[in-house]
């Protein structure tokens, strides 16, 4: 800890002892800050990716989705920088096919000509960002310096 001296008499003299420890003190503590935000983060990453995967089996306002089973397994959460993540359907193809995952993801979300589109990822962000924004308040809130 800082510690201040000073000496009486005409002259005055201050010396400032622990400031290295207190640098060293502060830097960990931004660590634990840093990695507390960025576990808190994941956590509400995963409860979106959650919450889509429950958007196309058809247990959230969006009507069920085709091939549920390789289209919704296949959502998943990456990291991309501290505290920062995404969720989005890994490139998985279908048997005998050129089709992939993340085509299928588009098309689903936006529509075609044909068909409108059922909008898993942004209805989800929709109804979840309170939500998200809570886990990670809480998480802030639970460091104590």
């Amino acid at each position: 800890m800082v510690r201040v001296q000073s000496s009486r008499g005409g002259m005055v003299n201050v010396e400032i002892k622990g400031v290295a420890e207190t640098i060293r003190m502060l830097q960990i503590k931004n660590l634990f800050i840093e990695g507390k935000v960025d576990a808190k983060t994941l956590q509400a990453a995963n409860f979106v990716q959650q919450e889509v995967q429950e958007s196309i089996v058809g247990r959230r306002l969006e009507k069920k989705s085709v091939d549920t089973g390789r289209f919704g397994n296949s959502i998943t959460v990456k990291k991309q920088a501290k505290a920062s993540y995404v969720v989005h359907p890994r490139k998985e193809f279908y048997p005998g096919t050129s089709t992939n995952t993340q085509e299928v993801a588009t098309l689903l979300e936006f529509g075609t000509r044909g068909r409108p589109g059922r909008r898993h990822f942004r209805n989800t962000e929709a109804r979840v960002k309170k939500k998200v924004r809570d886990i990670i308040k809480k998480g802030v809130k639970e460091v104590r310096l």
